[in-house]
């Protein structure tokens, strides 16, 4: 094991790519990336590939006369740290996934240029919600936020257990995946991913979409009758057209997963977290429908990022690129 480096300003690190297809983790010590190592763990075993545990230094970049920016190189006792947490993270897996194949790395450069370095390979990401020195959402925001908005392929951003909960609360489960659809490229790719890991999992999906009348109702057209049928069928073709998509989604390998279609009134974060509660696994699409091409992530992933409970999966249409519309 050895320090990469990234020979650069770009903060990113070519070494640090995954093998193709293999899962990739982030760690830092915090409970949460040891959740997301064990979910990242447990994914990689139900894909049959390996693993790629990856832990970023953070060394600043300094100026150099007439030249490039270059980063510090690491203190020996930064070094060790890191070395220490990768043997503890590689003595975990032996003992918990003992055929599982996994590599670790040091990089040199910040956490979010590491992974996103990785991703380019990678068949998934998985970070922890909040790592050392976060402060609540602020963390989340400046990793979490950045690598799921910016990845490639599908990232996972795991919590770390909740106080009673054991290690198997968030080692990888797929009993019940929860996806939003509204019909956008990302929400579809998201389904598609949804369907998969609840085939690999021998689980089951409930593919959720939350509409909401946008012009203001008159508190008296709540109780006209011809309101309520039209509401009612409005309703029932929503549904229609969830299921519709979901089997449009299925693949020779998702066609036996059992999936039920829901349509809600509701906000959508507010649905999908409710819906989410409990579940193995919640996945969304980075972006959805409509919303501001400035944000990094759509308003609904964001926000389902910030109160699950449960992991989260992001998934991007890979054909979208960087110009995709945000919602």
């Amino acid at each position: 094991m050895g320090i990469t480096s990234d020979g650069g300003g770009s903060g990113a690190d070519p070494a640090a790519e995954a093998g193709r297809g293999d899962v990739v983790v982030g760690i830092d010590g915090s409970a949460p990336g040891q959740a997301a190592l064990e979910w990242a763990a447990r994914e990689a075993e139900e894909r049959g590939t390996g693993l790629l545990i990856l832990h970023a230094l953070n060394m600043p970049l300094v100026s150099v006369p007439f030249g490039h920016p270059v980063r510090l190189t690491p203190t020996p006792e930064t070094a060790e740290r890191a070395g220490r947490l990768l043997d503890q993270a590689s003595a975990h897996l032996r003992r918990r996934h003992p055929e599982l194949k996994a590599r670790t790395q040091v990089s040199s450069a910040d956490a979010v240029h590491a992974l996103l370095a990785a991703a380019r390979t990678a068949a998934v990401v998985a970070v922890g919600s909040r790592g050392l020195g976060g402060l609540g959402s602020v963390f989340l925001g400046s990793v979490s936020i950045r690598v799921s908005a910016h990845a490639p392929c599908p990232v996972a951003v795991v919590p770390g257990p909740k106080e009673g909960d054991g290690a198997e609360r968030t080692a990888g489960r797929r009993g019940r995946v929860v996806v939003g659809v509204d019909g956008s490229r990302d929400a579809d790719a998201a389904l598609r991913f949804a369907l998969e890991e609840a085939a690999r999992g021998g689980g089951e999906v409930l593919a959720l979409h939350a509409w909401q009348i946008s012009a203001p109702i008159d508190a008296g057209a709540l109780s006209d009758p011809s309101y309520v049928v039209e509401h009612r069928f409005a309703a029932h073709i929503a549904e229609k057209h969830v299921q519709a998509m979901v089997e449009e989604a299925r693949t020779d390998t998702t066609a036996d997963v059992p999936a039920r279609a829901v349509a809600v009134e509701d906000n959508p974060v507010h649905a999908l977290i409710r819906a989410g509660s409990g579940a193995d696994l919640l996945v969304v699409g980075s972006r959805g429908r409509g919303g501001f091409t400035g944000l990094l992530l759509g308003s609904v992933s964001q926000g389902v990022l910030h109160h699950a409970d449960v992991p989260v999966v992001l998934v991007r249409n890979r054909a979208q690129g960087e110009t995709a519309d945000a919602g």
